[in-house]
């Protein structure tokens, strides 16, 4: 049986990923959807507890080997499994994040080098076929979540500089996920998903 392809969608706060993931499941119902962190029983655990702002003094290196451990997780649990049986996956968000918020938003360089030994071994082959970056300038993505109604998490709340710096590190680093795909998230939406369907299907 052919393996099934993994597709992920990177972007920073306010990018739009959330509601492209539900147009996205009515479009393509028969696709695995799964979110990291989260996805799990353990991971919407661990992803509550990353969210919130029990966690805002948490180290750096604490924090990103959390987030490696529920992808642990959701890969062994549902990703690896669903592609060995010839689904496809869509995941919001991945390792990229990693990068671009524990690396680059926290400024520890020092710690790719981590990222890249642990998620060697906890991905078990299964590296994206794709990523699709929503690219949104930190001050309209920002906008964008304080004008929704509900509570914020942790990461909404970082500085403009923060997200600018992870907005570089989605960029610098999205050709390590597969092949990469850059969509101009500041347009409406109907002009984003419009180009993020038809990069689906180009895989699907």
């Amino acid at each position: 049986m052919a393996r099934g392809k993994f597709i992920i969608l990177e972007g920073g706060e306010g990018s739009g990923k959330t509601t492209i993931v539900e147009l996205l499941k009515k479009e393509f119902p028969e696709v695995v959807y799964t979110q990291d962190p989260g996805g799990t029983s353990l991971g919407e655990k661990i992803r509550n507890l990353l969210m919130s702002d029990e966690t805002k003094e948490i180290d750096t290196r604490s924090e990103l080997l959390i987030f490696l451990a529920s992808r642990a997780e959701l890969v062994a649990e549902v990703i690896k499994p669903a592609l060995e049986s010839g689904k496809s996956v869509i995941s919001n968000r991945f390792g990229l994040s990693s990068i671009a918020y524990q690396v680059y938003g926290r400024q520890t360089p020092e710690l790719l080098e981590l990222f890249r030994s642990v998620s060697e071994h906890i991905l078990n082959g299964c590296q994206p076929d794709a990523c699709i970056l929503l690219d949104v300038t930190p001050e309209i993505g920002i906008a964008r979540v304080r004008a929704r109604t509900g509570e914020q998490t942790r990461f909404d709340k970082e500085t403009l500089d923060f997200h600018a710096r992870v907005r570089e590190g989605f960029k610098k680093h999205i050709h390590e996920f597969g092949t990469p795909f850059v969509i101009d998230s500041d347009k409406p939406l109907e002009e984003v998903w419009t180009k993020v369907l038809g990069t689906v299907k180009s895989f699907l």
